[in-house]
């Protein structure tokens, strides 16, 4: 509905355009103005699973700038907390599309899913996350043993335990999980003192320090992973509106620059879309390396993820990875990031 009214506006006139965008999100999407071209196409309607964190950001951007109109997407967000909530989602039929990492996008493979992984659309840096306590018997993680860990449960925050566990020959058994739902869920059992370590981003770093006897252990270096995000789509989709699917990926790539060159301004659209403080989403900005590519080192990592996971029995299914990657689209739009083989 959104990319209708925008289309009917063009053809109206423009002095009315001009006079509708009086707003400072409308002056956004008047400057991002479909050429003409654009205009003769069917627009590309897909419903997008988003997570409610810095994953976002990309789709969030392209939304509030209009770039998505831009690009003749009409995109509907639908927000949810984790990024293995946008793919249950999309596999219920809930959404077209869906961001995740790897470990998270990994997990839910299997005969049924008709998802596609499109693109690489972010890197975690390490020092994205770092790994607190107020225990002071916590030192290094081999103090883990015995202690509760606040634990994410089916997403990639699970399995960065599972790979420090195995770097400081910890068993499962041997930490007591303690599974939370949410980011603020994590944030008051530590406030409460129900868990002694867990996994901070950098939207939640400076509300854990001003928590007595907190101390920072180490970044996720400590693991030896950094998580790398995905966009997924559903396959269908893909092959009913092939050329859609390439405006979609040109509109996140043009957000995708938007957020490098203007931080502030995307910080800003967080906080008008998740209530998350100005200079929490600067962190989480600089906490990623934002960038939609496929290269065969993405491929390795979520099959070195997949393997790792189902050796070590965290997933049932065992597969061959390729199967659910489609390079072709981003190859249309951007043949110099692709190197999938």
């Amino acid at each position: 509905m959104k990319s209708r009214i925008f289309l009917f506006g063009i053809v109206l006139s423009l002095s009315v355009f001009v006079l509708l965008s009086c707003s400072e999100k409308k002056d956004a999407a008047a400057s991002a103005a479909p050429t003409q071209g654009n205009v003769a196409e069917t627009p590309f309607v897909v419903r997008v699973g988003v997570d409610s964190h810095a994953f976002s950001f990309q789709f969030r951007v392209a939304e509030q700038t209009g770039i998505f109109d831009k690009h003749n997407v009409d995109a509907e967000l639908f927000t949810f907390s984790y990024g293995i909530d946008t793919i249950n989602a999309a596999i219920l039929g809930e959404t077209d599309s869906a961001e995740a990492m790897d470990f998270a996008a990994a997990s839910r493979f299997s005969e049924s899913n008709k998802l596609r992984i499109l693109a690489t659309i972010t890197t975690a840096n390490p020092d994205g996350s770092h790994l607190y306590t107020r225990n002071d018997a916590i030192k290094t993680p081999s103090d883990l043993k015995g202690k509760r860990i606040g634990v994410q449960k089916a997403t990639a925050n699970e399995f960065l335990w599972a790979r420090l566990f195995e770097k400081y020959n910890l068993k499962k058994e041997e930490v007591n999980h303690i599974y939370l739902g949410s980011n603020a869920e994590l944030l008051a059992a530590y406030q409460s003192n129900e868990i002694d370590a867990f996994w901070v981003g950098a939207d939640l770093e400076k509300a854990v320090n001003e928590i007595p006897s907190s101390r920072d252990i180490g970044n996720v270096s400590l693991a030896g992973y950094l998580q790398r995000g995905f966009l997924l789509l559903d396959a269908d989709l893909i092959a009913r509106n092939p050329a859609g699917v390439e405006r979609f990926l040109k509109a996140l790539d043009e957000a995708t620059t938007f957020i490098k060159e203007k931080p502030e301004e995307t910080a800003r659209i967080a906080y008008e879309d998740l209530k998350l403080p100005v200079d929490a989403a600067l962190k989480s900005i600089e906490a990623q390396n934002y960038e939609l590519r496929l290269t065969q080192e993405d491929l390795d990592q979520i099959t070195s993820v997949a393997e790792w996971s189902y050796a070590n029995g965290l997933f049932r299914n065992k597969y061959n990875i390729k199967d659910y990657i489609d390079p072709v689209p981003l190859r249309n739009v951007l043949p110099d990031r692709v190197t999938v083989q």
